[in-house]
């Protein structure tokens, strides 16, 4: 029994076909992402969705020529953005998570952002377990519904995975791990939330239909002949995390192109954090906005774009990486670095660089004080994730955890607590093998038969 798995990242996709029974991962693909469109508003960020639906159906036709016994799909995708579709918008676009519009101004000195945290509570974010911030589904929608007056507000809103599945099976089917990131699910009732959609001036639009189940087929489409089972799309967030294979007393650190802190938990219980649904009813005790990859990136570019400004050479960001390797030595001289490039809702002014003397700005002195402040704000916020619950280890996630084992290692220091990769350096591919093995009922529930590991 095969299954085609792809992981619809922001920075590339990911694709396998899985030996379901034998654990083997057969064959493998990793493409760039497709490109954004280009603004001279630098907020804006949209995908053409076609060109993801498009690069999905080319799996799925190379798939089911090269297995005949091809019989599912799983998905697992970037969360937190959105496609809105209405009889004006003739090509569709996804709005991602790093589009930025609510934090346009609405009126003199006051962001569409601003204007919704007043307009929404903490109390009426609660049960939602998210709270408003600038990467919510819910914040872009209203600014472009409100910058775009002549918009229909009767449309179709889609996460990116029911958006694909609709365009395979006919049927608009969300998880709820990619719902919930929109800001208008009530995780608490697992159900979408009416204050919330009425009080955004929501009520017209058509929303996705959330998965009965974690392990339910969303419809099934034909391809080549085969017919292929579609199941939900899951949120890349929790298939990381169920592909780390978690234990009770687990910090979880996930570190890829964002960043976030989170923990398995039995029981949905408010805090200052975020609560996602996770899977077979249980939640992750998330808080998103960490520092991450595209954070390095900030300082890689800085380095590499002053190189090529300064000599004309062309240098990669592996070429650096493979540089810095070489001769990286911890030590920041009294340096500091906070790494709040991006806008977050507790920092929308940016990050900075202290401690300068006239001698102890270099590389490795500037990249020492990044990792210092990246492990000091992960270990500070997975206290305020643990409460009084005792933390015993620190799983780290993401392609950044597995590439810069200079961070891990500052991790460990910082955290005092014994500090593990992830059980492979893929978790999004190991996490929908779990998912797969569920789906296809070979496995009652994701702790059956945990000796069933991937094998890359």
């Amino acid at each position: 029994m095969k299954a085609l798995v792809i992981d619809l990242g922001s920075s590339f996709v990911k694709s396998a076909i899985l030996d379901l029974e034998n654990g083997k991962l057969l064959s493998q693909k990793k493409t760039i992402s497709s490109s954004k469109r280009r603004y001279d508003d630098k907020l804006l960020f949209e995908v053409p969705v076609g060109s993801i639906v498009d690069t999905v159906k080319e799996l799925l036709d190379q798939g089911t020529r090269e297995y005949g016994d091809l019989t599912s799909l799983l998905l697992s995708t970037q969360m937190h953005g959105f496609v809105y579709r209405t009889g004006q918008t003739p090509e569709h676009v996804y709005v991602s998570w790093q589009d930025m519009r609510c934090l346009h101004q609405k009126s003199p000195g006051l962001t569409y952002l601003g204007y919704l945290q007043e307009l929404f509570s903490k109390e009426d974010m609660e049960d939602c377990g998210v709270y408003i911030k600038p990467s919510l589904g819910l914040c872009n929608l209203y600014t472009m519904l409100e910058e775009n007056p002549g918009l229909d507000r009767n449309g179709t809103l889609y996460a990116l995975g029911s958006y694909v599945i609709e365009q395979l099976t006919g049927n608009n089917i969300c998880h709820i791990t990619n719902a919930a990131p929109l800001g208008l699910v009530d995780v608490r009732r697992r159900r979408w939330s009416e204050k919330i959609l009425r009080k955004a001036g929501f009520e017209g639009i058509r929303l996705p239909q959330l998965a009965p189940s974690d392990f339910a087929s969303c419809g099934s489409c034909t391809v080549n002949g085969r017919t292929v089972s579609v199941y939900p799309d899951y949120g890349d967030q929790q298939i990381a995390v169920l592909g780390s294979m978690p234990e009770p007393g687990d910090g979880l650190i996930n570190i890829a192109t964002a960043g976030q802190v989170s923990m398995v938990s039995e029981v949905f219980e408010p805090g200052e954090y975020e609560i996602r649904p996770y899977f077979e009813g249980q939640v992750l005790r998330t808080i998103s906005n960490m520092p991450s990859g595209r954070g390095l990136d900030v300082l890689v570019r800085f380095i590499t774009g002053g190189t090529k400004l300064l000599t004309g050479a062309e240098v990669s960001v592996g070429e650096f990486w493979s540089a810095f390797e070489r001769q990286f030595v911890e030590d920041s001289q009294g340096i500091a670095v906070d790494m709040s490039f991006y806008a977050t809702p507790q920092k929308l002014d940016g990050g900075e660089i202290r401690g300068i003397t006239q001698n102890n700005l270099n590389v490795n002195t500037l990249f020492s004080a990044a990792f210092r402040d990246m492990a000091e704000t992960y270990w500070e916020n997975l206290g305020i994730l643990a409460g009084s619950q005792p933390l015993e280890r620190v799983v780290c996630s993401g392609g950044v955890s597995w590439k810069r084992p200079e961070l891990i290692r500052m991790i460990s220091r910082v955290t005092g607590l014994p500090c593990r990769l992830s059980a492979l350096d893929d978790e999004a591919m190991a996490g929908l093998y779990r998912m797969a093995l569920c789906c296809s009922g070979i496995c009652r529930g994701l702790d059956d038969k945990r000796e069933m590991i991937l094998r890359l």
